[in-house]
């Protein structure tokens, strides 16, 4: 068994991908605020964050056809810039425990830090009431060569509107179809819409309306067909409707060409309020397209609710999930995210929990927020992961030693990170 040093403020991978995972998702305005994490999201919502939230720019998208706020404005400049520096201390286990092997407090303790520097640039124009483009660029540091990625291009689109009814997305664009924010989104089907380019159209049909939705990604093109290929391309489906306090909709999804992730898939969600709760269902299925007659599907279920007080001060946000993938039908997941009142100084506490039931693996993950001067926050983050070593919630993050360059597992217990971040936006 490798003997696990100190490895300094070598900024490791456990730590940077738990920091992405909990403080910077929670607190950071430039990512998921605790607040976005709490407002109910629509049937259909676009620009999303997919591991714990939802993160929406209301100047890029909107989530349906509003014909009031097509108007002809001349092309508005607009961006934002985030740096932040953070450190972190943890155990890789606890002390005493048979895991740990008998290594003293000191020896499981790891130290890191983190660095970070995001800058977003947004063009809006709309010559026309019907005719809009959008593009956004994002440049960030890269932190092992301490140069800077990019620009690269997260959306680009154009829109057109025909005759004030069927509404056009063309380009590299956002959506998300679904409920689910905490643990996963089964309902989901157009998940990768985002990674390359994509046809979306939109127009009423019956009681409803229908969304269409055709798209690839640059790791199908000429793999082995070209661009222009149908082969190349995805096809996805949607038709949302309401009635009432019920919202409901049904998707597909097919693509045509051989693709292990993208087989025959199809879903239908649900929701509707009782009283203080908002509750919704979404069921999906994957077949395997070659074997659609005897290969059983693989089925996922969610269930979500959402419940806040009269005056906005309490939220709570739950959902629970099976997945029929997993053997034994062990295939079963909770998670819970609570919102607290604010502190007196203006600060915000935060809570969430995961648990996996397979293995009886999971995080708790509790923090706090708040503004220290104008534009500059400080968030403070303890994320506690139980479960054995290897479980679902404890998998081994991989990184490596500069001291002698053996690959090692590490899996932090329990951490507590802090991170001190300068957004603002113009």
């Amino acid at each position: 068994m490798i003997d696990i040093k100190k490895t300094g403020f070598r900024l490791p991978v456990y730590l940077i991908v738990l920091f992405i995972i909990t403080v910077i998702p929670l607190y950071s305005e430039d990512q998921v605020s605790i607040d976005d994490l709490f407002n109910q999201p629509p049937v259909e919502q676009e620009n999303t964050d997919p591991d714990i939230g939802i993160k929406t720019d209301n100047s890029e998208t909107e989530d349906s056809v509003n014909l009031d706020d097509l108007t002809t404005s001349p092309a508005k400049f607009s961006g934002s810039v985030s740096a932040g520096l953070g450190m972190g201390a943890g155990l890789i286990e606890w002390p005493g425990s048979i895991a740990a092997g008998g290594r003293s407090f000191e020896d499981l303790m790891r130290y890191s830090g983190l660095y970070s520097t995001t800058a977003t640039f947004s063009v809006d124009a709309r010559p026309e009431p019907w005719l809009r483009f959008y593009s956004s660029v994002v440049i960030s540091l890269n932190e092992d060569t301490l140069s800077f990625n990019g620009p690269d291009v997260k959306e680009l689109f154009i829109d057109y509107t025909f005759k004030d009814t069927v509404f056009s997305r063309v380009g590299r664009q956002s959506l998300t179809w679904g409920h689910g924010r905490l643990i996963g989104n089964p309902a989901n089907l157009v998940s990768r819409v985002s990674e390359g380019i994509a046809v979306r159209v939109t127009l009423p049909v019956g009681a409803g309306t229908l969304n269409g939705v055709v798209y690839s990604r640059g790791a199908w093109v000429n793999n082995p067909y070209s661009n222009i290929n149908p082969l190349t391309y995805a096809y996805a489906g949607q038709w949302e409707s309401s009635a009432g306090p019920l919202a409901f909709s049904l998707s597909s999804h097919f693509k045509m060409e051989d693709d292990a992730e993208e087989d025959i898939a199809a879903a239908g969600t649900l929701s509707f309020g009782i009283g203080s709760f908002d509750l919704a269902v979404d069921l999906s299925g994957h077949w395997d397209r070659e074997n659609f007659a005897y290969k059983p599907a693989n089925w996922e279920a969610l269930g979500q609710f959402f419940w806040e007080n009269s005056d906005g001060r309490w939220s709570m946000l739950g959902e629970y999930m099976f997945d029929s993938s997993v053997d034994a039908w062990m295939g079963h997941y909770a998670a819970l995210g609570l919102k607290t009142p604010k502190l007196a100084s203006g600060w915000q506490p935060s809570l969430r929990w995961k648990h996996a039931f397979q293995d009886n693996s999971g995080e708790l993950v509790a923090g706090i927020s708040g503004g220290i001067a104008p534009d500059l926050s400080l968030a403070v983050g303890i994320p506690l992961v139980y479960g054995i070593p290897g479980s679902y919630y404890r998998a081994e993050l991989i990184t490596n030693l500069n001291s002698d360059g053996n690959s090692i597992p590490i899996d932090n217990v329990v951490s507590l990170l802090l991170s001190i971040t300068l957004s603002f936006s113009f």
